[in-house]
This record gives C-alpha cells, structure tokens and sequence, in this order.
C-alpha cells in the first residue's frame, strides 16, 4: 500500500472493513412502528374435556369434543330467583291448594265448630298468611275458653285445639238465664249440660258488664252453693238474695239461708240438728238464718 493511498483514504485496513459493516448492520435494522404491534390474545377459558373409554374387545378410545365452562354472574343468579319466587307466590295465591277450606275443631263441647271457624277466621286464607298467635288471642276473648291452640299443617290445613270453661251453675238472674263456670264466668246458654246447679234471684245481681273476661260474682258464692247441693240433695233450686246470702225452702215448707260465708258444712249440721228437733215439737217455722253459724235464729209463725 503506498502513501498516497492511505492519504486519500482509498485503501482501508482490515479493522476498517469490519467497522463500516457493523454500522450498516446497524442501520439496517430498524424498530418497527408501534401500530403495527400485535396485541396479545386474551387467554381463553379452560374447556372441560371428557375421555370415554370403550369397553376392551373394541380397543380404541372415543374423545368427544370439549364442552365450554359455563360461569353464571351474581346479578343472573339473582335475577333467576327472583324470578322462581315471583312465580312461585303467583301460582300460591291462584292454586286452591293452600286456601284453607274448613279448619278442624277438637275439644270442644260447648261452642259449635260453626261458631269456633267464624271467631278464628282461618276459612278460605292462604295458609302461610295465617298467624296462629292472633287466631288463639281471637278465641281467648270468649268466656267460653280457657286455652286454644292453633296448628297448621301442610298444604292448606289448620287445627284447633281448645279447653273450654264448663258451666257448674245455671243461674237465672231475674229472669236472664246465665251459665256460669267455678271461677266466676258468665256466658250464654248453649243448649243442654247434665248436673247444673239452679240458683235463681228475685233482682238481678250478677256484674254482666262489655268484659266478658271478668268475674260477675265471686267464686266463694258457687263454692258454697256447690257444697249445699252435694250434702243436701234433696234441693233442687237454691235462692240468693244480696243480704241474705244463699237460701232454699226445704221439704217442710221453710225459708233457710245460709248465707255464702263460713264454714258451710258446719252450718248443715245445724241445720239437719234444729230440722229434726223442730219437726218433733211440731214447730211451725217461718225461717231459719244460719248465715251465721254461731248467732243462728229462727223465726217462728204466729
């Protein structure tokens, strides 16, 4: 290589040559523009893939094609039961199904089950719709019942059970027949009740007031006339009179009273000691008042 070539630059060295071909190199590899990118593709769901294996003598395997994996979102799930209850409740209230058609009664020997169905006002309602706590808050306004209970049963049944409040006095109150129970109560007459006691009285005193609920004469007044007709049988109506307490004419024609106050069974045995003492005087009595048992008088006709 001579001098005048390395001066004018027309002969390279090797170092050169391969220096001017990385820069070309270089050059002619370029970034490529970016909307010319490909995205990447969205990952796709895992298909559910079911492998069946043919029975041994066949000797292949079937491969059916993959089923998609269905995933159902909350608001579909929510929809779809919205939907199932909204036509369950229609189907419910247009189905005779679950109407209650006639409700059961057991127990019940004073009120009808005419009477019991039309104060529980369960007939022809939806079963679900029926709240056993207001039916029995229902019955227990009745003087008649003492305790209700209230059963429902699928599809369109409904059972009462109801303790009722048996008379033990028939008591005619100046002319106003009322039963009434040991405790006090009073209520209408509901046809016939074997073993009734009769007290009758020439003015009314029974406290009959809108309570149904309350006492209308105190319970010691038929604990005493209770004990009167069992120890004294021969009675068959017994008086009461506000002052006097409870009487009876006997079989000799007296007037007796016995007040509703004390020992009522010591008051019999005086009155059976002064019966008989009478009857063998011959004494023409006009009363006998034992209302107390230890200032008892008689009155004597004249």
């Amino acid at each position: 290589m001579t001098i005048n070539e390395r001066v004018l630059g027309a002969v390279r060295t090797r170092a050169d040559r391969v220096r001017a071909r990385r820069a070309r190199l270089v050059r002619e590899v370029e970034p490529a523009p970016r909307e010319q990118w490909i995205k990447p593709r969205r990952r796709r769901h895992p298909r559910r893939r079911h492998d069946f294996a043919l029975p041994t003598g066949v000797g292949v395997e079937a491969r059916l094609p993959a089923l998609p994996a269905v995933r159902l979102g909350t608001r579909l799930v929510s929809v779809i039961l919205l939907a199932a209850t909204i036509l369950g409740l229609a189907y419910a209230f247009a189905s005779p199904d679950f109407h209650v058609e006639r409700a059961t009664v057991i127990n019940n020997r004073l009120l009808s089950q005419a009477q019991v169905r039309s104060i529980a006002q369960v007939d022809g309602n939806l079963v679900f719709l029926i709240n056993p706590m207001q039916v029995v808050e229902r019955l227990m306004q009745l003087p008649e019942v003492v305790t209700a209970t209230v059963r429902l049963g699928w599809p369109n049944r409904v059972e009462i059970q109801l303790e009722e409040r048996h008379p033990v006095v028939e008591w005619n109150d100046a002319g106003r027949i009322w039963w009434l129970s040991s405790d006090g109560m009073a209520y209408v007459q509901h046809g016939s009740w074997p073993g009734l006691i009769r007290i009758m009285t020439e003015e009314s005193v029974l406290r009959i007031s809108k309570q149904a609920m309350e006492p209308v004469i105190s319970p010691d007044v038929l604990h005493a006339a209770m004990l009167l007709c069992a120890q004294l049988p021969e009675i068959e109506v017994l008086q009461y009179d506000g002052e006097s307490g409870l009487g009876f004419v006997d079989t000799n024609g007296w007037q007796v009273y016995f007040g509703d106050e004390g020992d009522i069974t010591q008051k019999i045995r005086i009155y059976r000691a002064l019966a008989e003492q009478l009857s063998d005087r011959g004494v023409r009595v006009a009363m006998i008042n034992l209302e107390n048992e230890s200032a008892s008088y008689i009155s004597v006709e004249r």
